[in-house]
């Protein structure tokens, strides 16, 4: 008689993992409404808004004069969806031909109106420009950020959008930057992708507070991003380099000043007695020389001597 063999903590563990994957490709609950089947209907240019939760700052003008065009050419061929709001429309699903429509000067534009909520107008932004072209990691992650309270853990928003939670806290790590740095990233959002994001996260929580300490070398790396001398996988490296070799810099000087304050130059007479020393730490020069060194003429000669040495 064969005996049933208990299972394994691997086979446990294996079960757990593909029960996971289960759901995380067959969580689906909304997207739906995206779609444009059912009975479109003309509605008037001027009652429409875009989703207000969309993430996408910039639209590629040229892009949209190309759908234009074909618009113009063979019709809108597929309608976009909308919802009811107060009263007037908001845009569920296509933006980017309700524009081409405005640079059309079309007055009407075929819609469906389904209905949807804020929670639902707010995950469909995130899911349906999650993986676009064109759409910064940055702001993805605002988008993200906007809608995660909706969820009672990062698995469940990370199974929802068909993301690993691994690749959610890339994306995550953006709201995790100081303030300053965000405030770059609002008007030059693809400066950073969300790898950099994450690294450059684990850079500054060295450092807490503003930051101040990886504030220049990180302006600089930006500089250096932008002049395309430095790739975006570099710069976590990069600035802390910067930072390593500043204080390493820093530690030298003082080094060196240290240095000059333990060996001050001495002065002899002529059987060899010290009788003064030139010492310079850093920050002066101090010339000592016993009184009984120098007669009364030699010291008027050097004070000229000093005063002269000065002038040039």
């Amino acid at each position: 008689m064969n005996e049933t063999r208990k299972p394994s903590p691997l086979d446990k563990l294996k079960s757990l993992s593909k029960n996971n994957l289960d759901q995380h490709m067959s969580s689906d609950p909304i997207f739906s409404l995206t779609s444009s089947e059912g009975e479109s209907q003309p509605v008037a240019m001027e009652l429409i808004n875009p989703n207000p939760w969309q993430p996408r700052r910039e639209f590629d003008l040229t892009k949209i004069e190309q759908l234009a065009e074909s618009i113009d050419a063979h019709g809108l061929i597929e309608p976009i969806v909308v919802r009811k709001h107060e009263s007037r429309f908001q845009i569920i699903a296509g933006e980017r031909r309700w524009r081409a429509h405005q640079l059309l000067k079309k007055s009407h534009i075929s819609a469906i109106v389904k209905c949807a909520d804020d929670m639902q107008m707010r995950l469909i932004a995130v899911a349906e420009n999650l993986d676009r072209e064109g759409l910064s990691d940055y702001e993805v992650a605002l988008a993200i950020h906007g809608v995660k309270e909706n969820f009672g853990s990062r698995t469940e928003l990370a199974r929802y959008l068909k993301k690993t939670r691994s690749e959610l806290y890339r994306y995550l790590a953006f709201m995790e930057l100081p303030g300053w740095l965000r405030s770059i990233l609002d008007s030059k959002p693809f400066l950073l992708n969300r790898t950099a994001a994450e690294e450059l996260k684990r850079l500054f929580a060295n450092e807490p507070g503003e930051n101040l300490k990886y504030r220049e070398a990180t302006l600089k790396a930006i500089d250096l991003i932008e002049a395309g001398e430095l790739t975006q996988i570099r710069v976590a490296s990069e600035i802390e380099k910067m930072v390593t070799s500043e204080s390493h810099d820093q530690k030298s000087k003082s080094s060196n000043a240290n240095q000059l304050n333990l060996e001050p130059m001495l002065f002899l007479d002529p059987k060899g007695k010290a009788v003064g020393k030139l010492k310079n730490n850093g920050k002066k020069i101090t010339l000592t020389l016993s009184c009984a060194a120098l007669s009364s003429d030699q010291e008027k000669s050097l004070h000229e001597f000093v005063s002269e040495l000065l002038k040039h």
